[in-house]
């Protein structure tokens, strides 16, 4: 894939399963790279500050199936969280210390300080390859005041999947709101599914809170020496993050190919940043190739000084032959983004049908908004309209964006009829261009 911008990646290596217990870089596995990017006063202790381990130790009350491994081949960490609503979480680390392959289930029991039965919760890890590291996260639902938690693990050493977590090589940047990954996948297997769990802690190790996201291509992979990019954020101040990686493969290898590459679409690319503090990308794609093609977008964000400061993915769900549409990218608590870095993945048989073209469009531009009028010229309905204005000022930065669908009740504009919204501007502007989405077919 191509690159359109290009930063020097600086980091240096730390627990793999993505695991740091401080703010300053150790190496102990060669397939995780980490950059603490924060500030000093966002690092709320540091590697100077007494750390107190109160996390759960290794559990024995464990159950074992196979005659292959015995629960003394695993080591387990438990960690509990209590969100905002009352709700509980248990994440349940574990490492596959055996010569085995295995899939694993959990069974978990919570307990109050008195020593009575609160809740109870079931979990698995499909498969766990000799030496990785996964986690099973427990949920709760309406349990509080947890005091501990007995998780009893059963073990089978013939699973379905392939391991893949091994394969997976990690470059992690801390910054004082998020921690920004960027996985490789150094197999020569699909990795599949691959989910990504960042847990932040205080400087005592309890976790202040935790984000997850999966890190994949629109196939829901990360294909051999594919790289993806993903972004965990966090709303409150932390000392340090581990981070977890789940997933699979079929065993099965593939390179991403298709029928029209980079040079087929051309790029137009809008930044702006709000009053407070988040960050956006608009990618601005018109389709120059003779096919009709989904489109996946992966974009890293990097500072001035190349660090790695945040990421998010974008998509076009269809877009056909000479048309032109737009793909926006969110950067939650970033900001100061100097320049982007993104992959365009295609897909040439795409399950919806592309409708721009049998849009006829009017803008109205006022002092105070734009007026878009979409006529449906063409013989379906044209679904999931969304128009996106971005107001620009005369050296053509974006001052402000706004959005709007432009559907009646069944989220459609059906053809022959001619629907308009109002999208508001509260900033002087110089000009707007206005860009839409929309489909057709599927539901």
């Amino acid at each position: 894939m191509k690159k359109w911008s290009l930063a020097l990646i600086l980091s240096m290596a730390i627990l793999a399963g993505c695991g740091s217990n401080q703010s300053s870089a150790q190496t102990t596995e060669s397939n995780v790279e980490v950059m603490d990017n924060r500030t000093e006063t966002e690092k709320s202790g540091g590697s100077g500050s007494t750390v107190v381990d109160n996390r759960q130790k290794k559990e024995t009350a464990s159950s074992v199936t196979s005659k292959s491994v015995s629960d003394d081949d695993f080591e387990k960490t438990g960690y509990i969280y209590e969100n905002s609503i009352g709700d509980s979480l248990y994440f349940y680390i574990v490492k596959n210390n055996s010569a085995a392959t295995v899939e694993i289930n959990g069974n978990a029991t919570a307990y109050d300080s008195a020593g009575s039965v609160i809740g109870a919760s079931q979990r698995d890890i499909d498969v766990l390859g000799p030496g990785e590291t996964s986690l099973m996260v427990f949920y709760f639902d309406s349990v509080s005041g947890i005091d501990k938690v007995d998780c009893a693990l059963s073990y089978g050493t013939s699973p379905y999947y392939k391991p893949v977590i091994n394969n997976i090589r990690m470059e992690r940047t801390i910054n004082d709101k998020n921690l920004t990954i960027m996985a490789t996948n150094d197999g020569d297997i699909n990795a599949q599914f691959v989910e990504a769990y960042a847990l932040f802690f205080d400087a005592d190790n309890n976790v202040v809170e935790y984000s997850s996201k999966y890190v994949t291509d629109n196939d829901s992979e990360i294909k051999p020496g594919a790289t993806l990019s993903a972004q965990l954020t966090t709303y409150k101040g932390f000392d340090h993050v581990e981070c977890y990686l789940t997933g699979r493969s079929n065993g099965e290898a593939s390179v991403a190919t298709s029928d029209v590459s980079d040079s087929d679409f051309s790029v137009k690319e809008y930044s702006h940043e709000n009053s407070i503090g988040d960050s956006m990308r608009f990618l601005i794609i018109k389709n120059n190739s003779e096919k009709t093609v989904g489109i996946d977008v992966n974009m890293t964000a990097y500072d001035a000084s190349g660090n790695v400061i945040g990421a998010d993915d974008g998509s076009i769900d269809v877009i056909g032959p000479g048309e032109e549409s737009i793909a926006t990218f969110y950067f939650d608590s970033v900001k100061d983004i100097d320049h982007v870095e993104y992959a365009m993945s295609y897909d040439t048989d795409p399950y919806y049908g592309s409708v721009l073209s049998d849009l006829e469009v009017v803008q109205n531009i006022n002092d105070k908004n734009v007026v878009v009028t979409a006529t449906n010229k063409g013989t379906e309905a044209a679904k999931f309209v969304e128009a996106y204005a971005l107001f620009l000022d005369s050296s053509g930065n974006v001052v402000e964006y706004g959005s709007t669908y432009i559907t009646d009740g069944d989220s459609e504009i059906k053809p022959g009829t001619t629907l308009s919204k109002q999208i508001t501007v509260y900033e002087p502007f110089d000009t707007v261009e206005v860009y839409f989405t929309g489909r057709k077919g599927g539901f």
